[in-house]
């Protein structure tokens, strides 16, 4: 049976394309937690944070935990008795002074349960050099925080302060649409099976399995590098297969034809 069968696939374009990245739901201790999700698009960070609301909270983005409480002028964030509030900090300790200017939006705080629920947002660069640049892309950053059991904004106490290091990465939809991206050419083909991985994914673990009608499995491989991926297939039987791409956001399946 001879049918043809035409695949049409757009060009990938990355280096311009918006994407959303986010930091997921980073959990300090029981009750205390921030995210930030980065969109390129609108050019704006979006910060939930979540805490008692008898209390005050702060985090601040791009302090490594062993540094004290961050170096001259390092970002912080603090919701207090007085709303939502952009600081630095200082040189050692001592509480950190107000920003001159102050770039975070409140959207929406709202309690229940005793918890706080807190929405935020601000440009990803600020211009601020007071103000910590947000990732646009695949990469790691430190992040501190510290609390108080009362409102009044104050020192935090033994025990009450901590950190973590954030791994950004793309938003679940935007690792959809990643997946949606990655090329099969030429298809039909003959001799190899070429598979063009868009630049939102390079770097990230990508399980590749190609399947033929019957349903057995002629190839599995894990690449985590690279821009592209060839298989040999000039000893595959001609006609239809499945390529399953698996990424730890989901998976997609393509159709390949062998000449």
């Amino acid at each position: 049976m001879k049918n043809t069968i035409l695949f049409f696939f757009l060009t990938i374009v990355n280096i311009c394309i918006s994407q959303t990245w986010t930091s997921g739901v980073v959990q300090f201790e029981p009750n205390f937690s921030v995210q930030f999700d980065i969109d390129q698009q609108t050019d704006l960070v979006t910060m939930t944070m979540i805490f008692p609301q008898s209390g005050w909270f702060g985090v601040g983005p791009g302090i490594m935990r062993g540094m004290g409480m961050g170096k001259l002028n390092d970002d912080a964030i603090v919701y207090n008795a007085n709303g939502l509030e952009d600081r630095n900090m200082q040189e050692g300790t001592g509480l950190p002074p107000l920003d001159a200017s102050q770039d975070w939006s409140v959207s929406s705080d709202t309690t229940s349960g005793g918890l706080r629920t807190l929405v935020a947002t601000r440009a990803i660069n600020t211009g601020d050099p007071e103000d910590f640049v947000f990732p646009t892309s695949a990469s790691a950053f430190p992040i501190i925080y510290a609390k108080g059991g009362i409102l009044n904004f104050g020192y935090h106490g033994t025990g009450q302060y901590g950190g973590t290091v954030v791994n950004v990465t793309l938003s679940t939809s935007e690792f959809e649409n990643a997946l949606n991206d990655i090329l099969i050419a030429p298809n039909p083909a003959s001799s190899k099976l070429n598979i063009k991985i868009p630049n939102s994914l390079i770097n990230r673990e990508l399980t590749i399995e190609t399947f033929n009608v019957l349903g057995h499995k002629i190839v599995s491989e894990t690449i985590s590098d690279g821009f592209e991926y060839s298989v040999n297939v000039s000893q595959w039987n001609s006609g239809l297969y499945l390529v399953k791409l698996t990424s730890q956001a989901g998976s997609i399946t393509k159709r390949f034809i062998k000449l």
